[in-house]
């Protein structure tokens, strides 16, 4: 069963005659009442359009806000993107300067261990140089006490003589 729905306009009300019967209704007191019928149905047909008008409003205002929301989620998701990659570059970033100072500090230890042992086995030469030297001189005071020893002894005969003659 299909009822389609029968739309009364105000200018239908106000225009409609009714059939006489007998006594009837009093026919200005009809035609009063249908008037205010009128007039309701031509304010609730105004604010109803009134009210499409507004909701198509609020609809394209809603569209607008959800395009908007859209933007701002890919905006969101962009940005957190970018700073998870700037976040992951710092960080490799950091590890690289990391490990190229451990390479330098190695190099800086290598180089100093090895200058270390340069000096420690310069420090063994010299340290041999001076027991040479030490030695030498050692044996060249005793060779000058010797000789000076014998000179000693050799003016000791030559006054011995001297005093004999």
């Amino acid at each position: 069963m299909n009822k389609s729905k029968i739309w009364i306009l105000p200018q239908d009300i106000l225009t409609h005659e009714f059939n006489s019967k007998g006594k009837g209704y009093d026919k200005d007191e009809v035609k009063n009442f249908l008037i205010q019928i009128a007039e309701n149905i031509e304010l609730e047909n105004l604010e109803k359009e009134s009210l499409k008008k507004e909701l198509e409003q609020v609809k394209k205002n809603l569209n607008k806000l959800e395009k908007r929301e859209d933007v701002l989620r890919d905006t969101l998701i962009s940005a957190q993107k970018f700073s998870k990659e700037i976040k992951n570059n710092a960080e490799r970033e950091a590890r690289l300067i990391i490990k190229e100072a451990e390479m330098k500090a190695e190099e800086i230890i290598n180089h100093a261990k090895k200058r270390q042992k340069d000096l420690n086995s310069e420090i063994r030469n010299l340290k041999f140089k001076r027991k040479e030297i030490e030695n030498d001189l050692l044996n060249m005071l005793n060779s000058l006490k010797e000789l000076i020893e014998s000179y000693r002894k050799e003016d000791d005969e030559f006054e011995k003589i001297e005093f004999l003659g």
